[in-house]
């Protein structure tokens, strides 16, 4: 079965899990409404209810009472039901009394009372089915509030278990359902600790991190056997989700390396089938301990965006030049994606069929290409912009000398000498060469014009000078950041054009958002017009109006 179907499955199964989970038309109604006899008396061991207790709804509960019959199908996907009690006038009980009305829920599990929740702290679905599965989950999920609380079960699970640790900005939001839903499922593979305190997910180690936005972290505990290493943390990229937490621990459980002796093209891993990239590394029988200790190097580095697999060409039958050592698959189409850097390696993009690029070239292995294979490559080469550009600008001397370098004791100081400051952060001399955007027959001019619009053009080797890099929170190479008098940057992710790079700088310089005074300056900026600085830059142009009541 190809990637692609694979792929396809996968998301199929995810389609028809929600559709399962959405009631249709006509179904039955999920809110029970009985008797305070009739509950009791339909309490079942082990299986947990949630109630709320009422002589009569007033207006001012109704929305809540709305709320709790919206929940009712979730709830009862994780086997939880929801009743509503009608309370007889003369019912002055517990349950029943006059103070409780329309002010509790209450959770049981068989007929043993678990939890009182006040009813404003159940004000959607988001928030009722969180707190209820986090009543339920109190011995699986952990929750902390101190670094040492965190660091104890940590070690108490080193050698042993693998730890989720989540923060959420509050409990009863969205994220927060998502995590007690994941910890539902995986709560008997994974040791799932929560945390609302900001301080404490500072003190993980991250880096200035959002604590307006929700976090989840995967700690390697498993493989961690010694107290005094600590476990290895793999960030989740993307929003809290339930559907982002469980493709995020699948790609956790599968394999560091995956070692495969198959044509690449008939293997499939759980990274394709997410949509992910998949990384070949060749190896063989005389290389294999380094080959396999470089595979987990660059495992760990794209834990959770790529799959690394390490392929034999003792076993495999591959017509691929033997300086190649490294290929990428996608699901989809062929992308050159170069994101590590050794120094034994530079970066280069070789089509080799349609779905593979070899990359990563040995320095020591480099020689001419014969005339055979100039012919066979010279319509592949001319079908990708990027290999064009390589192959016909790898012999020119680029005018690097005119890009200001920049080490740890004057890149500061640079910055603050000029209005606006391009920094190219590179891992290698050649990586900054193969960049599409340093084309020869353009760059002297660009240089030209953009030293006349006061745009100091700069670079960095962050080989010679990683504590600039990383004080600058640059992770991948090469990267471009656009500085404003020393202050504010911006980072470029757009396409390695002189045309787009230049437009883009261009572009930076001008107010955001640009505030018009006239209707002649709205129509000017419109027609492209103005500001008159950008006219000769194509660009698209968003236009607001605003009365001169609204808040700034």
């Amino acid at each position: 079965m190809s990637a692609r179907e694979d792929r396809w499955i996968s998301t199929l199964s995810f389609l028809l899990f929600w559709a399962s989970s959405i009631p249709t038309c006509g179904s039955a109604r999920l809110l029970q409404e009985l008797s305070p006899q009739e509950y009791f008396r339909s309490l079942q061991p082990g299986r947990a209810s949630l109630a709320y207790f009422s002589h009569r709804v007033s207006p001012g509960g109704q929305p809540f009472l709305e709320q709790i019959e919206d929940s009712a199908q979730a709830l009862q996907d994780y086997g939880i039901s929801v009743v509503k009690v009608n309370c007889p006038k003369e019912d002055v009980s517990r349950y029943c009394g006059k103070d409780n009305a329309l002010r509790k829920a209450y959770l049981f599990r068989g007929n043993v009372l678990i939890r009182e929740f006040p009813t404003d702290a159940l004000f959607d679905v988001n928030s009722i089915v969180a707190n209820v599965l986090f009543a339920l989950l109190f011995n699986e999920v952990k929750y902390v509030e101190t670094l040492t609380d965190l660091q104890n079960i940590e070690n108490a699970l080193k050698g042993r278990s693998d730890m989720v640790f989540a923060y959420v900005p509050a409990t009863g939001t969205a994220e927060h359902r998502a995590v007690m839903e994941a910890a539902f499922v995986y709560g008997t593979v994974h040791q799932f600790v929560l945390t609302t305190e900001a301080t404490l997910l500072k003190d993980t180690g991250n880096d200035e991190p959002d604590v307006s936005s929700a976090q989840l972290l995967f700690c390697h505990c498993q493989q961690a056997t010694d107290l005094a290493q600590p476990c290895r943390r793999t960030a989740m990229g993307q929003a809290l989700t339930m559907l982002n937490i469980h493709r995020h621990l699948k790609l956790m459980g599968a394999p560091l390396v995956t070692e495969v002796a198959e044509d690449p093209e008939k293997v499939s891993t759980v990274h394709l089938q997410l949509g992910l990239p998949l990384v070949f590394i060749l190896s063989q029988k005389e290389t294999y301990e380094a080959d396999r200790r470089t595979a987990e190097f660059v495992a760990w580095q794209v834990l959770g965006k790529a799959g690394v697999a390490l392929l034999s060409r003792d076993h495999v039958d591959l017509n691929i030049l033997l300086r190649s050592n490294v290929a990428l698959k996608t699901p989809d189409e062929v992308r050159c994606w170069i994101s590590l850097l050794y120094n034994s390696y530079f970066p280069i993009c070789i089509s080799h069929n349609d779905s593979m690029i070899w990359a990563w070239q040995h320095k020591e292995e480099e020689e001419e290409e014969d005339e055979d294979e100039k012919e066979n490559n010279n319509q592949d080469i001319q079908d990708d912009q990027v290999v064009e550009a390589v192959s016909r600008d790898k012999k020119r001397e680029l005018p690097l000398e005119q890009i200001l370098v920049l080490t740890e004791e004057t890149f500061h100081s640079a910055l603050l000498e000029t209005a606006r400051t391009v920094v190219l952060f590179y891992a290698s001399l050649e990586a900054a060469k193969m960049i599409k955007g340093l084309e020869h027959l353009s760059y002297e001019e660009r240089l030209r014009e953009l030293g006349t619009q006061g745009v100091l053009l700069s670079r960095v080797n962050c080989w010679d000078w990683p504590g600039v890099c990383t004080q600058e929170n640059v992770t991948q190479f090469p990267t471009i950041k656009i500085y404003e008098k020393g202050e504010r940057s911006v980072i470029y992710n757009g396409m390695w054009g002189t045309e787009e790079l230049t437009t883009f700088i261009m572009l930076s310089q001008v107010s955001c958002p640009l505030k018009l005074a006239t209707i002649d300056e709205a129509e000017g900026y419109l027609r492209g017009e103005f500001p008159s600085e950008l006219s000769s830059y194509h660009h698209a142009s968003v236009l607001g109006v605003f009365s001169t009541a609204t808040s700034e």
